[in-house]
């Protein structure tokens, strides 16, 4: 029976979190089997999908991957697009992490052994993960480049977001050959799939790919809401903040910040519930009530990086 090592995104995942997932297990798998190992690698997910992720697996008739809330002692695990324990599968202490891809700071998840460790400075682990198989030459097919591709618009924000690369512009243009997809299209076409702002479950609104993170000491949730939407982004405010005010009493947090990202006019309204004031030193601004600021579109770049150096 073959060795079985899971491939797993953060909590909270995004889009990004799932559909590299399932682009570096189909890469490992392509792997083991040009070099003979008996291993067998399987994406899961450690939360809901988002409408964008559900919507191309669907088009794309690739199974959804299993949901799971924990790992098994000694269980195998690749992370995907985190390296921080705060943000990993509960139990990853007691597991044995064999592996990296991602693209964010390097935090606190420690191994016993050496491992494959790749985190590049791009915008997307999709970026990663295509430039991986490229690398090895194993040859993508076209629903797992859908994937990837859809991964990399939206953690990039159709390549507006400043975490965009030249390597990310790059990756882009070799997966639209095996598409066939114009990526500007394809991203709007993905950002639309989660639907009227008014439908949004609040839950999703304001935890989508919500991460945690220690700032000053404590103990802090950042999250960020994409929308071509706004105005009725931002009439659910009241909603959001009695959100924010529930997982900050619920889970300890310092403070709780929403970026609402307008994609179209590119900037973000802040919204802080807790205590604002790490966040309004740093940007010099007051966060008692929802603050606009032009250009700002990357949680990982613009917002957590300068709070993080706090």
């Amino acid at each position: 029976m073959a060795e079985q090592v899971i491939v797993v995104g953060h909590k909270n995942p995004d889009n990004d979190a799932i559909s590299a997932a399932v682009g570096l297990a189909f890469f490992e798998n392509e792997l083991a089997k040009r070099q003979g190992r008996d291993v067998e690698y399987k994406a899961v997910r450690l939360g809901g999908l988002p409408p964008e992720t559900e919507w191309n697996l669907a088009e794309n008739g690739i199974d959804q991957p299993e949901l799971i809330d924990h790992v098994e002692a000694g269980q195998k695990v690749i992370l995907v697009d985190h390296n921080e324990l705060k943000q990993a599968v509960d139990g990853l202490a007691d597991a044995e992490v064999v592996g990296i891809v991602d693209h964010h700071r390097i935090g606190d998840v420690t191994t016993a052994s050496p491992i494959y460790m790749t985190v590049r400075p791009w915008g997307s682990s999709a970026t990663v993960v295509t430039a991986l198989c490229r690398q090895h030459g194993i040859e993508i097919p076209e629903g797992i480049a859908n994937m990837l591709l859809g991964a990399i618009l939206t953690d990039t924000v159709i390549l507006k977001s400043p975490t965009a690369t030249k390597v990310d512009e790059e990756q882009i243009a070799f997966l639209e050959g095996i598409t066939g997809k114009k990526h500007v299209e394809f991203g709007q076409a993905l950002f639309n799939c989660r639907g009227a702002e008014a439908d949004l479950p609040i839950e999703t609104y304001v935890g989508a790919d919500a991460k945690e993170f220690e700032v000053c000491g404590k103990t802090v949730l950042i999250a960020q809401h994409e929308t071509v939407d706004i105005d009725g982004a931002m009439k659910r405010e009241g909603e959001a903040r009695e959100q924010m005010r529930k997982l900050a009493a619920d889970k300890g947090y310092d403070f709780v910040l929403v970026l609402v990202t307008d994609i179209l006019n590119e900037g973000s309204y802040f919204l802080v519930e807790g205590n604002h004031a790490v966040v309004d030193q740093v940007f010099g601004i007051d966060s008692s009530a929802a603050v606009w600021i032009d250009g700002i579109m990357s949680r990982k770049k613009q917002v957590a990086a300068p709070l993080l150096k706090a």
